[in-house]
């Protein structure tokens, strides 16, 4: 039986499906809020492309950070 504390293999499988929602909402999220800040400040859409760029970025790393994290698990 395993600790309460540690990553079971359900929690690191239920992490792991957050993966492909990163992919989809990071850059969507990111690109309609520099989208609503760029029209605020009257910058055009490139506000908008930077955040998803930024969005893109994050999840990335979110990637790296789980396949590290699921290697280390014996």
């Amino acid at each position: 039986m395993e600790r309460p504390g540690s990553n079971s293999r359900y929690a690191l499988v239920a992490e792991a499906t957050t993966a492909g929602l990163m992919f989809l909402l990071a850059p969507a999220a990111g690109y309609f809020l520099g989208r609503w800040i760029g029209r605020g400040l009257h910058l055009g859409l490139v506000p908008a492309w930077i955040g998803a760029a930024l969005g893109l970025v994050s999840a990335f790393v979110h990637l790296i950070r789980l396949t590290s994290r699921t290697s280390r698990t014996p």
